[in-house]
């Protein structure tokens, strides 16, 4: 298999347990009523929502850092978009208001809205990747 397809594979996955992080942090509640452990419960809702960020960060700065030895993808294309995307990423991740804020700022985003924004990101890899590669 082309190291392309390998890059991919391992940016999702990696995202895919991002995601998995991400949905498990409003339900801190519901989770500790039933006795399930899951991170956001040992850790706290806000240090996961940081832990889930970083690996995100590190996800697409992995892209980019291995994309100077992808064949078949156009490798400016590629560093650029993801970056972009890292960035766009980073200033609506400040943007996040508390999980359990009362006061929420006029340009906040609410936590669920933050999860469909990553979904979007999500499906946005499958669009930025394969124009990646016909634009070689």
């Amino acid at each position: 298999m082309p190291g392309r397809v390998w890059a991919l594979t391992a940016f999702i996955l990696v995202f895919s347990i991002v995601i998995a992080l991400f949905k498990d942090i409003p339900d801190i509640e519901g989770d500790r009523r039933y006795g399930i452990s899951t991170l956001s419960v040992r850790l706290g809702q806000r240090a996961v929502f940081n832990l889930a960020r970083w690996i995100l960060t590190v996800c697409y700065l992995g892209m980019v850092l291995a994309t100077p030895w992808l064949t078949g993808v156009n490798r400016p294309f590629l560093v650029v978009s993801h970056l972009l995307v890292l960035a766009w990423f980073w200033v609506m991740s400040l943007r996040v208001a508390p999980i359990r804020s009362t006061e929420i700022k006029t340009n906040s985003l609410s936590y669920s809205m933050f999860y469909q924004f990553i979904w979007k990101l999500f499906f946005l890899q499958y669009l930025m990747f394969p124009l990646a590669c016909w634009l070689v």
